[in-house]
């Protein structure tokens, strides 16, 4: 289906939570405007996040939680070895809570604001999820007719007229139909690259391993898109990754997002070994994902250990410790006994039972895995990790059996950059000048904010930063 008229203001490309940000913000200034998404649903990877990042909103106002921007932003600015774009940054902090503001007038709730991890107190959670946040734009949406939002249909290519942009070309993905719409003004909301093997390949060091936790459509088409018409090619391969996460290869990853398995084997900072069998790492480096993800990724394989004693004390006594990074946050992993026992019915590749440890290390090839168990063991005993640090209270033995191993992937909620933009979201070519009427929000424009590694340390970054890139790129069109 294509759209009812042949010329607007605007046209959106993309309709994930940027996309709609940017068009609630159009239709508040009567802009005739066309959202044009390439698959059959709404909101991508927007209906999954869990909040928004904000600095000095009503609800840290409610909570007395009080942030220094200045101090934030040097934070974040070291965080990313000066990569990330400070005054572009610094714009973004200083609106971000006028955004989560602005969300809250329009109707969204937020379950709490507070830290992710060890980070800072930025993320508003949305109440009911990202799902329940597009739900209060598209009910905005469709208050008027100034927003047109058409789906299955795709930009194939941009136009210019005398270096300013004109519009675009579109395609209908059911008939593979094209048609020219009119547009002095595009802005390209389409949700980044971690979708696309040949771009996330080429830009970090890809693995096997590495799963995308995404809803299939980031593929970066509008870097590409942008990159024709002039655009510079900016800061990839800062990637989002969600930590570890079970490595089964036939089955799509989001299938165990809500796993508790994974959230025992993940979370819970028990042991982590090597190919080998040997232990790599702090197991705690899992409050910040990107970094935990980095260190699965410096090994061949990675396999999480547990026994039956923890497993009894996370299904019957509660968490090890608090969990930073995932979807599921319970007191307690009542339903783990009963996860396992089915995963093992089903034969599944990636959990391995054994009654005692040489028997897991002789099922699994991992030579050192008894003398690393039994050398762990010893660290807790005497109450200190002397080889890579973790915190006493979180030294947990190994020591009953039944033993089991959960091999772990990394998964991939988004890649951020490919558009270099300015301070109003406007699309820069290479020598640092906008090309005229072209705007990139979202993920397409987040490589300003960071450096090789997503910005775990300011939780609900991305999403905010849709919100407000959205809003912000709308402000400067007439």
């Amino acid at each position: 289906m294509f759209p009812k008229d042949n010329e607007y203001d605007l046209v959106i490309v993309g309709a994930g939570l940027s996309g709609l940000c940017a068009a609630v913000a159009a239709q508040e200034k009567n802009l005739h405007t066309l959202v044009i998404e390439k698959g059959r649903s709404l909101g991508g990877d927007g209906n999954y996040v869990e909040g928004a990042m904000g600095v000095d909103s009503y609800l840290q106002k409610q909570e007395n939680i009080n942030i220094d921007p200045v101090e934030l932003l040097q934070d974040e600015l070291q965080y990313s070895h000066y990569e990330a774009s400070a005054p572009h940054l610094k714009k973004y902090i200083d609106d971000s809570g006028n955004t989560i503001d602005w969300l809250h007038q329009l109707g969204v709730k937020f379950a709490k604001v507070g830290k992710q991890g060890k980070s800072w107190p930025t993320i508003h959670t949305f109440e009911g999820g990202g799902h329940a946040a597009i739900k209060v734009l598209l009910s905005h949406l469709q208050e008027n007719n100034l927003v047109e939002i058409v789906t299955s249909l795709s930009a194939q290519k941009l136009l210019k007229n005398n270096g300013h942009i004109s519009g675009l070309i579109v395609m209908d993905e059911a008939t593979g139909e094209e048609r020219e719409i009119k547009a002095n003004n595009i802005i390209l909301a389409t949700g980044g690259y971690v979708d696309n093997p040949a771009l996330v390949k080429r830009h970090i060091n890809f693995t096997s391993r590495l799963m995308s936790v995404s809803d299939g459509k980031s593929t970066g088409d509008g870097m590409q898109l942008a990159w024709q018409v002039g655009a510079d090619q900016y800061r990839m391969g800062a990637i989002q990754y969600g930590g570890g996460a079970i490595y089964d290869k036939t089955r799509p990853p989001f299938v165990y997002m809500a796993s508790q398995l994974a959230v025992a084997a993940t979370q819970e900072a028990i042991l982590w070994v090597n190919e080998r069998g040997e232990r790599f790492v702090n197991e705690d480096v899992n409050d910040n994902m990107c970094h935990a993800g980095d260190a699965i990724l410096t090994q061949a394989r990675v396999f999480s250990i547990l026994d039956q004693s923890t497993i009894d004390h996370l299904a019957n006594v509660g968490l090890y410790k608090e969990i930073g990074n995932s979807p599921v946050s319970p007191d307690k992993l009542d339903n783990l006994k009963d996860e396992i026992s089915g995963y093992l019915k089903q034969h599944v590749k990636f959990l391995t039972q054994a009654d005692s440890v040489n028997e897991l290390a002789t099922k699994l090839n991992l030579p050192e895995l008894k003398d690393t168990i039994e050398h762990y063991n010893d660290l807790v005993q005497k109450g200190q990790d002397t080889d890579f640090g973790k915190a006493k209270e979180y030294l947990t033995p190994l020591e009953q059996g039944p033993y089991y191993a959960v091999e772990l992937g990394v998964g991939m909620a988004c890649a951020l950059g490919g558009l270099k933009v300015d301070n109003q979201n406007q699309v820069l070519n290479s020598h640092g000048y906008p090309v005229p009427g072209l705007f990139a929000i979202g993920n397409d424009a987040a490589g300003m904010l960071v450096g090789d590694t997503y910005a775990v340390t300011l939780p609900g970054s991305t999403a905010g930063y849709a919100a407000f890139s959205g809003r912000n790129a709308v402000k400067s069109i007439n």
